[in-house]
């Protein structure tokens, strides 16, 4: 049948050797923790710089698309559109409108994008899709954030948006 016994408590240098293998030293406990904390250290750190960056690159995106919405719209509505951005309380507004008044986008960039040049910038799109006024060469907007780090748009006399993450487009 079954063999149920209880083995037998050891006794002598074997019980203890089992009895110090059972756990961790303090050092060594203090060499995890320690290790523990400088990599939290540098990932925190990392974190933060990539995330500053991140938000400054949805904030050029979304001007980049709001631009280009703003360009089809002058073309299907056969009206002149106009899109403003401007910097109040530490964020990023943008706003287009036609020739009537009536709103065609508005939006505001997140937290950490700090600045605008120039600040107030306009983009006036032609019912033909070209940009009007602005010069003759191309025009840049740059978006920086509180980390110092820059990016740029550029919209053509043509009318076409492009970004680059650099403080000028080449």
């Amino acid at each position: 049948m079954y063999n149920f016994s209880i083995p037998k408590p050891l006794h002598g240098p074997k019980a203890s050797l089992v009895r110090h293998e059972a756990g961790f030293t303090l050092i060594e406990m203090m060499i995890v923790c320690a290790i523990i904390g400088i990599s939290s250290a540098i990932a925190v750190t990392n974190f933060s710089v990539w995330h500053a960056q991140y938000q400054l690159k949805q904030a050029v995106t979304e001007i980049q698309s709001q631009l280009n919405m703003s360009r089809i719209a002058a073309m299907n509505r056969n009206a002149v559109v106009t899109v403003n951005l401007t910097l109040s309380g530490g964020l990023v507004e943008l706003s287009a409108s036609d020739v009537s008044g009536s709103v065609i986008g508005s939006t505001k960039m997140m937290g950490s994008v700090t600045g605008l040049n120039p600040a107030p910038a306009a983009v006036a799109f032609s019912p033909l899709g070209i940009r009007s006024g602005g010069g003759v060469g191309n025009q840049q907007i740059v978006l920086s954030n509180n980390r110092g780090l820059s990016y740029a748009v550029r919209i053509t006399p043509r009318g076409k948006i492009t970004w680059c993450p650099d403080s000028t487009c080449p």
